[in-house]
């Protein structure tokens, strides 16, 4: 069920169904990456190339062993060319801080993210890589 189905329901319902919510629990990092991977049509190997880290650390990550830092978050959700909801998703999967515009390396991030910036061209605009 979509999170929006659940909070609907939530909101609808007089009273509270915990079995509701643990049987829809959210998903984790590394299923929604593995998700949002082959939607991309990314293989893992990329995916490790692009994030620029050692091959079995790169793997931990993918395999939700590890949890990513914010800028490795950033970094696949710019690979993978995820819309802004989605990189937010992410972000919070893994635990990290959501992006904030307000913010200009953020603020960069979105609008790559936005205007579909092809992964090295990102890089170089957010980071100066």
């Amino acid at each position: 069920m979509k999170t929006e189905e659940l909070e609907d329901r939530i909101r609808r319902t007089t009273r509270f169904n915990a079995a509701l919510i643990e049987n829809n629990a959210a998903p984790t990092f590394s299923a929604f990456l593995a998700a949002c991977a082959e939607q991309a049509g990314a293989k893992r190997a990329e995916l490790i190339r692009a994030l620029n880290v050692d091959r079995n650390y790169g793997y931990q990550l993918l395999n939700g062993t590890r949890l990513p830092t914010r800028a490795q978050v950033v970094r696949i959700a710019l690979f993978l060319r995820l819309d802004v909801k989605c990189a937010q998703k992410l972000l919070n999967l893994a635990g990290r801080e959501a992006l904030y515009v307000r913010r200009p390396e953020d603020a960069r991030v979105v609008y790559c993210l936005e205007h579909d910036i092809a992964f090295e061209k990102a890089c170089a605009f957010v980071w100066g890589e």
